[in-house]
């Protein structure tokens, strides 16, 4: 059986910092600021409870603890043939980030799917979107 392709991961690092903004605020999300062609590579990590889904926004995958990264239509038009990974650096994170007054942020890697993986997830169900999300 092949491996089930990704469109969104994250790093070790990444991974420590989401653990301790879950310990201290429950269940979290990412949402990918910015909208269309806007380049900007920071997510914003966010409570559950702090931002509500829109009915077009797209689930580009699950991450560490159940963490979904969300992303609107109009951002996975132009970045659907990509492949993201959620990490952290050093420097301030947007007011309304979870992560902010912390010293590190969350950043994004991006790299261009390969024909086999845009293939195989041409062959998978069409990512949900927040219409398809059960409350």
């Amino acid at each position: 059986m092949q491996n089930r392709i990704h469109r969104v991961e994250i790093t070790e690092r990444a991974q420590t910092l989401l653990r301790r903004l879950i310990e201290d605020n429950g269940p979290v999300l990412f949402r990918q600021a910015g909208e269309g062609g806007d380049d900007d590579a920071t997510p914003v990590c966010l409570s559950t409870k702090q931002f509500p889904i829109e009915k077009a926004d797209i689930l580009l995958g699950r991450l560490a603890w159940h963490t979904e990264f969300w992303i609107s239509a109009a951002q996975f038009e132009c970045w659907k043939d990509t492949h993201l990974t959620v990490d952290v650096t050093r420097g301030e994170a947007a007011e309304d980030s979870l992560e902010a007054g912390q010293g590190m942020r969350f950043v994004l890697r991006a790299r261009l799917l390969t024909e086999a993986e845009n293939a195989a997830l041409a062959a998978e169900p069409p990512p949900r979107t927040g219409a398809d999300r059960t409350l």
